[in-house]
């Protein structure tokens, strides 16, 4: 799928940034201006993060420490973007709902209206007699209000109406930003025993099922945009409104594209490039986590069991999770289409026989006797209680924590498999929740530029972005943005027609122990 365009018309180089006055507001109302004397703005988002926080590195060369005071109960009023257009000023709700209003895409944060609540004051370093510098950190001013209030309310209705309360509501986070909340398809009744807000909205998160997509679980988070309440599998695709309320499915488009290179590939062309094209192109990339059976086995992402017990009638019950099953009934990143029945496979399962203890097989029968990692079950069992259960009348439309529970852990885990850490020039038009594309080099390709280097079919391909350092040097006037970047899924299909394992009289033997040359017993 092609990425969106840019209109580049305004950027002079790549890493340009624009920013307001930097004002800074004592408990007391004084506002002094720290622009001119700011070295570093720092923004983090991420959509397993709550609420947008950063920090502000500044030196005070006019006793701002003890005049205004600095005390750490400050506020921040800023703007600040990078100044190309995007492609889409007017976007569709992230809600992704048949109907969902639009709203405009400033691409940048706007800390003018809504202003940011400085927490901490983290470093005070003497530069020389007379200055100092400061670091200051802040979040968003909900952050703050979630530490002082608590809840203990009765809720009864769709789970959406409940975090719409919890997120507008003087009772809890009393917020006046955008919340963009996708509908759930849960009622259910239940009682927040003097939580604090987030830890409600988190307790929802994990239970709700969305009402027009399949996958389970949802994620609450703060981003450039706002705040969002959305399904784990609102990431990967989209519910159109169609004719005669008729729907549609389609992928999440891309909203940028990088190339990465090889260390020793020469980015000499880069400097005849416009802007936005060097843009494109990685400062760093760096692949952290890897899949890892191991630990993916012991956090039940291939296959899990689940005991649910009611203590009330002194019954349980038993079920079980297969990936390899059940992944065609799923959306991934990396499906050219949204038909799950007919999507090609790219899990990192392998959906052929694996038995590690077993390395000839030539004797053994073929079919349904051999398992994969996805049959085994018992790799992790998960046990909770149903007894809250027993006198609901409405489970039909409540938590159901069998069709809930291991796919949203299922999910989550495959989300932490694979993880690219990536450096580009600064773009406030990424938020957490978009997906890129990513070009990531192929190990020993030899080449001597970008344009010819050959890329890895298997890692390249679509990534979600699930946080986002925006860094702002004010003294070189240049910004980075680093990405905290995931993916699910292979980017070619994976072969799944493959027989068991077996040895051939061609490399048969016994083996042999390299120290003294004799024979393994």
């Amino acid at each position: 799928m092609a990425t969106q365009d840019y209109e580049s018309s305004n950027i002079q180089y790549a890493g340009e940034f624009k920013c307001s006055e930097i004002a800074l507001i004592s408990v007391t109302g004084k506002i002094v201006g720290i622009k001119s004397s700011t070295l570093e703005v720092n923004i983090y988002e991420g959509i397993f993060s709550n609420f947008l926080t950063g920090d502000i590195t500044f030196t005070d060369n006019f006793n701002l420490m003890n005049g205004l005071p600095i005390t750490g109960h400050e506020y921040l009023d800023f703007k600040i973007r990078t100044p190309i257009k995007s492609p889409t000023r007017e976007r569709t709700s992230t809600t992704n709902a048949p109907g969902a209003k639009s709203f405009p895409d400033f691409g940048g944060y706007d800390f003018t209206n809504r202003r940011m609540a400085v927490y901490r004051v983290e470093t005070k370093k003497s530069l020389s007699d007379n200055v100092q510098m400061i670091t200051l950190n802040f979040c968003s001013p909900e952050m703050i209000r979630n530490q002082n209030v608590r809840i203990s309310k009765a809720f009864d209705g769709p789970y959406d109406d409940a975090v719409a309360s919890i997120f507008k509501k003087e009772f809890g986070l009393n917020s006046k930003k955008k919340c963009f909340i996708q509908p759930t398809n849960n009622n259910f009744k239940f009682v927040a025993p003097n939580k604090r807000p987030t830890d409600v909205i988190n307790m929802l998160a994990s239970r709700a099922e969305p009402k027009t997509s399949i996958l389970p679980g949802y994620v609450f988070f703060e981003n450039g945009q706002g705040f969002h309440f959305r399904s784990l599998d609102s990431f990967y695709y989209t519910i159109r409104a169609g004719a005669a309320g008729m729907t549609t499915i389609e992928p999440v488009p891309e909203m940028f594209e990088f190339y990465c290179s090889n260390p020793d590939v020469k980015n000499t062309e880069l400097k005849n490039e416009i802007p936005l094209k060097t843009m494109t192109h990685a400062l760093r990339f760096d692949l952290t986590n890897m899949p890892d059976i191991i630990r993916s086995q012991r956090a039940g992402t291939y296959a899990s069991k689940l005991i649910s017990y009611d203590a009330y009638n002194k019954t349980f019950k038993t079920f079980k999770h297969n990936y390899a099953d059940e992944y065609n009934k799923f959306p991934h990143l990396e499906k050219d289409d949204a038909e799950f029945d007919i999507a090609e496979y790219r899990g990192f399962t392998p959906k052929t026989h694996y038995d590690p203890t077993d390395l000839t097989m030539s004797d053994r029968p073929t079919g349904s006797a051999y398992k994969n990692l996805s049959d085994y079950s018992d790799a992790r069992i998960f046990v909770t209680s149903d007894t809250a259960n027993t006198h609901n009348t409405n489970m039909s439309q409540g938590y159901r924590v069998k069709d809930t529970a291991q796919k949203r852990k299922m999910a989550i885990e495959f989300m932490e498999m694979m993880k690219l850490e990536l450096t580009g020039y600064g773009n406030t038009h990424l938020n957490a929740g978009h997906i890129i594309r990513v070009n990531l080099p192929r190990a020993g390709d030899g080449k001597t530029d970008i344009k010819s280097t050959q890329y890895d079919k298997n890692l390249s391909g679509r990534w979600l972005i699930t946080a986002v350092r925006h860094k702002f040097n004010f003294e070189e006037t240049t910004s980075q943005s680093l990405y905290t970047c995931v993916k699910e899924t292979y980017g070619q299909g994976q072969q799944t027609d493959m027989g068991p394992l077996k040895i051939t009289s061609d490399n048969e033997g016994f083996p042999v122990n390299m120290y003294d040359q004799s024979e393994y017993v």
